[in-house]
């Protein structure tokens, strides 16, 4: 991440449950427009796309006459106005799970974060509510940096309960594997299991990025699950290697 010139890196995006923040955007919005900031290209990848209108009915305009169109039930309507929509923008619940999280400190504690943090907690939706530090970290990234300035380790694999990233093993980009029988189990027939067991990865697949990776293949891995954001980042990122 040095060598890149990047301060934050990530290996899994997924949603928040909408209940736990019910007002984090509202203040990270606001603290964005206080601050007269403009986005950086990153802060897209946590908004809602906004509905597509309505194509008008041509047809029945142009047949019905205007006194008719006005007393015609909801015609001429006020238009409904959303309570979760920031100037016009809604959180979409993505954020990068701070489970596994690589970062520079001096982004953490950067003045500009540092007054972010000062505003959400002066809401008291850390208590109030359920506000985590994976929606803090996202949100505030989405403000003050960029998809340049973020990495996504996508050849790192990370599990943790339901949840599990673990790549491909990428064709032709396998390194051999030197046997070594880890320490840490006293029993002797056990760690030559484990040793064995390491020493047959998975079949590399095309566009795999792994390196002598073995997957559990109990669950479906995060980037094709449900809740997914991965999607989101691949948008605003221009694809899935960092920019």
């Amino acid at each position: 991440m040095a060598e890149a010139n990047k301060t934050y890196g990530f290996t899994i995006a997924v949603k928040e449950l909408r209940e736990t923040v019910p007002n984090i955007f509202r203040y990270a919005s606001a603290y964005k427009r206080k601050h007269n900031l403009e986005s950086k290209g990153l802060w897209e990848m946590f908004l809602e796309k906004p509905e597509e209108e309505p194509k008008p009915e041509e047809e029945k305009q142009e047949k019905l006459p205007e006194e008719i169109l006005q007393n015609e039930p909801g015609e001429n309507t006020v238009p409904d106005v959303d309570p979760e929509a920031m100037e016009g923008e809604k959180y979409n619940m993505c954020h990068f799970w701070s489970n596994f999280e690589i970062a520079r400190l001096d982004f953490f504690r950067s003045k500009e974060y540092e007054e972010f943090f000062d505003m959400m907690d002066k809401s008291g939706g850390f208590w109030m509510e359920r506000w985590g530090d994976a929606p803090i970290h996202s949100l505030a990234a989405g403000i003050l940096l960029s998809p340049s300035d973020i990495h996504y380790f996508r050849d790192f694999g990370y599990r943790h309960t339901t949840i599990q990233h673990c790549p491909a093993n990428a064709p032709a980009r396998q390194l051999p594997r030197i046997p070594w029988l880890e320490t840490t189990t006293e029993d002797e027939k056990e760690r030559i299991e484990e040793d064995e067991y390491w020493a047959n990865p998975d079949p590399v697949k095309e566009n795999g990025v792994g390196c002598r990776c073995r997957c559990d293949t109990d669950i479906v891995d995060v980037e094709g699950k449900q809740g997914s954001c991965l999607a989101e980042w691949v948008e605003v990122a221009g694809g899935w290697a960092s920019p």
